[in-house]
């Protein structure tokens, strides 16, 4: 299997599991456009805490940030 072979059955996988929490949260089939909803949320909300995490540890080595301080 390739590289983007691969990339996209994870990203099957991971719409599955989104199908399958929705289904279990609201008791019925959720519908395709509901899961690309929240699909596309769960890579947002993915890539803001992320960027986040990274974006303080890069300015925590070069001792640009305090510790009490947000971005």
């Amino acid at each position: 299997m390739t590289a983007p072979e691969q990339k996209e059955q994870k990203l099957r996988l991971l719409k599955a599991k989104i199908a399958v929490a929705l289904q279990d949260e609201t008791g019925h089939v959720p519908s395709k456009e509901k899961i690309e909803e929240v699909f596309l949320l769960t890579r947002v909300m993915y890539k803001a805490v992320l960027g986040l995490h990274f974006k303080r540890k890069e300015q925590k080595k070069q001792g640009k940030r305090s510790s009490d301080a947000l971005v």
